[in-house]
Formats: structure tokens, C-alpha cells, sequence
């Protein structure tokens, strides 16, 4: 990665007069000075470089598609209205504005933006994306425009301060996948043996791991400062115990090979970190105090500064993956403007038409998964759903999932994305809006029982195909959010409905899960005969009330 020289406010101050007074001189149309000349300046316009698909794409459609991901605050997050918020959204905005040109923004999982730009799916990725040497081989990058330091969120009862790297080594450790701080711990404890495996915690999203991080399943998360501070500040009993260690140079992202896309990109960038625009920003989203954060500003009439080098990788995929959304079959919300009514406990099966826009076939090995929502209960008690047959590229499918409405009187949005065999989650997030507070009902009061959503489901095994007559355990991970614990007296897990593949129909609760705590479900299974794809449904209940379905879709192949 490479690294900036450290700043310090005073000599950003000084160095933003000076650009600006000499700005101040310049004609409207002059963009550059030549360097150390006597002779006036003569403003002359610049020679465009050459052309390039993307940028002729983006003429021809007068739009910009941008990528972005919507759970990483202070830089992109839905708020209590439902509009996304953040730094990268007033980003985008800006970059719209003085481009002249419209833009579009989509939803991505962020570990699916760099193949979205591969198959020409969005244009820009901006979502807080850090150069390292191993994305510089695939995208080219704008000129940085936050630095962003490594941090380390602890609980304020906990150790008072992390001034050594290594020292995580000794502590559970939360990440979040697919980001640079997973891969620092990665190579610099674990590799070396500094750390064992079982200590360093991914989550999908940064919310679970601070979630974890309060209920005492891991000791430190590792995440940006920016969003350090955002936690810090939203949520009671955390504090930032270390920070520095590694800094992060955000930049937008773009394809490689985009000469003119580039440019045009770089040239706004440059007006917005020489005018004030980016210092402004970052003031209002990310921090007011901006000492060591921000990029020396480049005169205009320097060659660029010399970018990270492409590094040699593992093999390219043979295959990008993509999704695009296409329309809601059921339950439209009109992008939460009007959500369906779904009565208190109702079930109610949400449809999706999505299209394949990458160039590997999805299998029934694919997935759609359950991502996160606006509150805890926005999961609506929904359960993995494997793709039924090959969706070639090009192709569209419906895509169902069967939810239960939440009791407490409130609007749910629950994301839901694509993941695939090795469940990497790719292409567009989708999402669905109801609310169960109808406009002649008034709110619950606090003494009210409290949501009906009462577990978190993960489906854990099989991750693969089963042979025929085979036998194999299915494995649900289900987390007690339920407000209270669970007895091992009075509570089972049992079959419901589908093909009976179980040896036991019913199981006991072997000890008490307390509130907050995770557990594993494991059913033993015995495969049917014939191959084809199956599906069962089981459920954790206490008497005659169901808290959470334990759904099952299982390929059987032959010998």
C-alpha cells in the first residue's frame, strides 16, 4: 500500500491559502500554470485524452452509473426516513454536478463492486474503497481524497489501550470481510502464527461485529477511524483504545484502461480537494477536526503522482458474477415511499424478477441470503433460498422468499443479496419494505409484548451437493434474540413441512440458551434416493408458538 507523508494542519492551511490566492488570479478557462516561468500565462485548452468505452457509454446514455454500498456509515446509510445518508452520497452528488451529467446510483454488496465494474454493471465505485497493490491490478483509481487510519473499538470496561499491533494477537478479533483490515490481520498475525485462525472473527457487515463486540463474543473490532468514531458516538459503552498502525487511502474506483473516464474523473476530484469542497465534506459527514486526513493538494500543472503499481495476483476468475434487480413481482414499495400493510404475524412470500449480468451460470449452489435491515426484526423470520436450476448469464428468475410480519407496529427494510459456492455475495442488494402499522391503528406502548422476530438464522451445512441415500447433518447457526432465554425444558426444534429426510422428528434443547447467545442446530439426515433438488423446513418452538423457521434446500446428485 502505498503511503502518504504526514501532514499537519498548519502546513494544510498555509498550502490551501496559497492555492487559492493563485487560483484567484487565473482567467475562468485557465486550467494549469507552467512551472517556474516568468513569461505570462497564456490559457490554452487542454488536449483531451484519448476516448474510451466507458466514458462513449456514458455520453451516449447521458448517465453515470455509480456503485456504492449502503452499510458502512458515516460514508453511505439508510436513515430512520429511509434515505440514504453519508459522506459518499454528497460524494456522488458533487461528482454529478460538475460533470453535468445525471447520475444513477445502485446498491451493491461491497465485495461484489470490482466485478460490477468488470462486466460494465456501474461505471464508479465509491463506497470508501482503499488502494492496495492487489486492487490496483484490477481497477484504476481517482486521487485520494481521505486518509483514513486503522482504529480499534473496544469496550469501555475493558483493557486501556492497544499500542502494538501484535498485541491483538491475544484477543478475539472482529473484521469485516472482504476489507483490508481483515487481510492485515490475515498475513501480519495469523499467517505468521503471531494469532490462531479461530481468533480472527469475519462478518459480513461492520454492524454484526460491533454487535458482538457489546455482547462479549469478541473483545476488539479493527475497523476504519471514520467509522470507529461513528460507533463511538452512536452507541453507550465503547471507546477507540488504539489507532494509527495503518493508514487507508480512499479513493473511486473505476476499470482499468479507462483513459478519458479517468481524466474527467481526476480533474473534478483535483478542483474538489484545491477548493475547498472536499475539506467541507468531510467536515460535515466524517469529522471536524480534519489535521492528517486530507491529500496535499496537486497543482494543476504537475504530471499526476505516481500510482500503485498492478501486483501480480492468483489467477483471475474464469467467470465474473452479477446481478442485476429488475422489478418487484410482489409487495412494491415505490422505493419506501408507500410500503404494503402486512397485518401483525401475517406471513406473506416476497418476490423478486432479477437478472443474471455476469458471465458465470448460477447453480443451485447459489443462493440468496439475508443481509441486514433497518432494525433488528427486519429479517421477518426469512431464511436462505438456493437457486432453483442454472440461470445462464443473460437470463432472468423469479426469486421468493416466505416471511413473517413482525408484531410490533413499525416499518421494516430488510437487504437481501447473492452469494455464491464459496459464498461471495455480488450484484445488486435487494430489499423489502413493509410496514404493520396501518394508518387507523395508533402506536404500541413500551409495555406492549415486545417484536416477533425472535432468532437470526444462518443455514451452515450442506454448503454442497449430497450423493444419493447419503447421510449428512444439516446445520442451522441461530442466534436467541428474543429478550429472554430459552429453558431446555421448554423449548424443542422439530420438523414442519417438505420432504421428510430426518432420522428424529423431533429434538430437546440440550441446555438453556441464554438471550444474545448463538447456538447450533444440527438435524441428522439421511438423503432420498433420486436425485433432484429438495427441500424441508423445520422450526424452534416452545408449546404451540413457533419463534423461527430452519428452512432447508439440498441438491441430491447421483454416485
Amino acid at each position: 500500500m502505498k503511503r502518504m507523508f504526514p501532514r499537519i494542519l498548519p502546513v494544510l492551511i498555509i498550502a490551501s491559502m496559497l492555492l487559492v490566492s493563485c487560483a484567484t488570479l487565473l482567467p475562468a478557462v485557465s486550467i494549469a500554470l507552467p512551472a517556474q516561468s516568468e513569461t505570462p500565462v497564456v490559457a490554452v485548452p487542454s488536449v483531451a485524452p484519448p476516448s474510451d468505452p466507458v466514458w462513449d457509454r456514458i455520453v451516449a446514455n447521458n448517465k453515470i452509473v455509480i456503485g456504492t454500498a449502503w452499510d458502512y456509515p458515516p460514508f453511505a446509510s439508510v436513515d430512520s426516513n429511509f434515505q440514504v445518508v453519508g459522506f459518499d452520497t454528497a460524494l456522488i452528488e458533487e461528482i454529478g454536478k460538475r460533470l453535468n451529467i445525471p447520475i444513477e446510483v445502485q446498491n451493491f454488496s461491497f465485495e461484489g463492486l470490482p466485478g460490477a465494474l468488470q462486466i460494465d454493471q456501474i461505471d464508479l465505485a465509491v463506497a470508501a474503497v482503499s488502494i492496495t497493490p492487489e486492487r490496483a491490478s484490477q481497477m484504476a483509481f481517482s486521487p485520494v481524497y481521505y486518509v483514513n487510519q486503522t482504529a480499534i473499538l473496544a469496550r469501555s470496561d475493558s483493557m486501556s489501550s492497544i499500542t502494538d499491533f501484535n498485541q491483538l494477537a491475544a484477543f478475539r478479533v472482529g473484521v469485516q470481510r472482504g476489507s483490508t483490515y481483515e487481510s492485515m490481520l490475515q498475513t501480519q498475525l495469523v499467517d505468521t502464527g503471531l494469532m490462531s485462525a479461530d481468533k480472527l472473527l469475519s462478518y459480513v457487515q461492520a454492524d454484526e461485529a460491533i454487535r458482538d463486540l457489546q455482547a462479549k463474543r469478541v473483545d476488539l473490532v479493527v475497523i476504519g477511524q471514520a467509522t470507529a468514531r461513528h460507533y463511538n458516538a452512536q452507541y453507550d459503552g465503547l471507546k477507540i483504545v488504539g489507532k494509527g498502525f495503518e493508514q487507508q487511502d480512499l479513493a473511486i474506483a473505476m476499470r482499468l484502461e479507462t483513459p478519458r473516464l479517468k481524466a474527467e474523473i481526476d480533474r473534478v476530484m483535483d478542483d474538489m480537494l484545491t477548493d475547498g469542497t472536499m475539506l467541507s465534506l468531510i467536515q460535515q459527514y466524517i469529522q471536524s477536526d480534519v489535521s492528517d486526513v486530507l491529500p496535499t493538494p496537486r497543482p494543476t500543472n504537475l504530471p499526476a503522482a505516481t500510482v500503485l503499481l498492478p501486483v501480480s495476483t492468483a489467477t483471475p476468475p474464469k467467470c465474473w458474477d452479477g446481478m442485476k434487480f429488475v422489478a418487484d413481482i410482489t409487495y412494491p414499495d415505490n422505493n419506501m415511499k408507500n410500503p404494503p400493510f402486512v397485518k401483525p404475524g401475517g406471513g406473506f412470500v416476497k418476490t423478486w424478477r432479477v437478472q443474471n449480468t455476469g458471465t458465470c451460470t448460477w447453480t443451485p449452489k447459489y443462493r440468496l441470503v439475508y443481509a441486514y435491515g433497518n432494525v433488528t426484526g427486519a429479517q421477518m423470520n426469512g431464511q436462505p433460498v438456493n437457486i432453483v436450476g442454472n440461470v445462464l448469464p443473460g437470463q432472468t428468475i423469479d426469486l421468493s422468499v416466505t416471511l413473517i410480519a413482525p408484531q410490533e407496529a413499525l416499518t421494516y427494510q430488510g437487504f437481501w443479496q447473492i452469494e455464491n459456492i464459496d459464498a461471495r455475495r455480488f450484484g445488486q442488494t435487494i430489499w423489502v419494505g413493509i410496514t404493520t402499522q396501518s394508518e387507523a391503528e395508533t402506536p404500541p406502548s413500551t409495555a406492549q409484548p415486545p417484536s416477533g422476530n425472535y432468532c437470526q438464522v444462518t443455514l451452515t451445512a450442506p454448503r454442497d451437493s449430497v450423493t444419493v441415500k447419503s447421510s449428512f447433518d444439516a446445520v442451522w447457526t441461530v442466534k436467541n434474540i428474543s429478550g429472554a432465554d430459552w429453558s431446555s425444558d421448554s423449548f424443542d426444534y422439530k420438523y414442519i413441512s417438505g420432504t421428510e429426510m430426518h432420522e428424529k422428528a423431533v429434538y430437546d434443547f440440550a441446555q438453556t440458551v441464554q438471550d444474545g447467545e448463538s447456538i447450533k442446530i444440527i438435524v441428522d439426515m439421511l438423503a432420498p434416493p433420486t436425485p433432484g433438488i429438495y427441500n424441508t423446513r423445520w422450526a424452534i418452538v416452545s408449546g404451540s408458538k413457533t419463534l423461527c423457521i430452519l428452512a432447508l434446500s439440498v441438491t441430491v446428485e447421483p454416485q
